[in-house]
Order: C-alpha cells, then sequence, then structure tokens
C-alpha cells in the first residue's frame, strides 16, 4: 500500500488544512454509497453507471498523489468506455481493499494538522 500524499493534497487546497479536512470527509462520506453503486453495476454490465461512479471517485483521489485506488478507478472508467468489463469485478475488488487502507490513512491524517 502506497501511502496518500498530504503535500499534494495540501497543494490542491491552497494549503488550507480546513478546507481539506472538508474534502476528506465529503469523500469519506460519499465514496462507499458510490461502492454500493459500482458493484451491481458491474455485475449487470451497466456502463453509463460504471463509468461516471469510478470517474467520480477517481477525480477525488487525484487529489492524494498517484495511489493505488486512482489506477484502480481509472481502470473501471476505461473499461466501461470500452463496454469491456471482463475483468471489472477483479478491479472493484482490488479498489475495495486500497480505499479502505486510504481510509484509514486519511482518517488519521486529518487528526493531525501538521501532517505530512
Amino acid at each position: 500500500m502506497k501511502p496518500i500524499d498530504l503535500t499534494t493534497a495540501l497543494k490542491a487546497t491552497d494549503g488550507d488544512f480546513e478546507l481539506l479536512k472538508d474534502v476528506v470527509d465529503a469523500f469519506l462520506e460519499e465514496y462507499p454509497t458510490l461502492m454500493t453503486e459500482l458493484e451491481p453495476a458491474i455485475l449487470r454490465a451497466d456502463l453509463v453507471v460504471v463509468q461516471r461512479a469510478s470517474h467520480t471517485i477517481k477525480g477525488t483521489l487525484r487529489l492524494f498523489g498517484n495511489v493505488p485506488a486512482q489506477a484502480f478507478a481509472e481502470r473501471l472508467e476505461e473499461m466501461a468506455k470500452l463496454g469491456a468489463l471482463n475483468h471489472a469485478q477483479e478491479t472493484f475488488e482490488s479498489l475495495r481493499v486500497e480505499l479502505f487502507s486510504m481510509r484509514e490513512q486519511l482518517v488519521e491524517a486529518m487528526k493531525d494538522p501538521n501532517q505530512p
């Protein structure tokens, strides 16, 4: 697991830790819903939902540097664009594992404004 890059995230919020905290809180609240939409969409091959949900996740993850979860979300988005969800379930599982790990890192990082 690659650690999140809070320096990059803080740059995206012009060094405003409170704003970053708000963004992280919104992400932590939103991504489980997106993941809940994504899994059944993969199973029923709903390309529109897979593309939208993975794109949304990917966009927020971009704030935290080049984290593996971003690559998995991007891969799901590309699969949906191409209409080929052959390995989407495996990619989804990898995304789930990475997001769980990131969640723990983000919660800890938001407790200490003197990070990174």
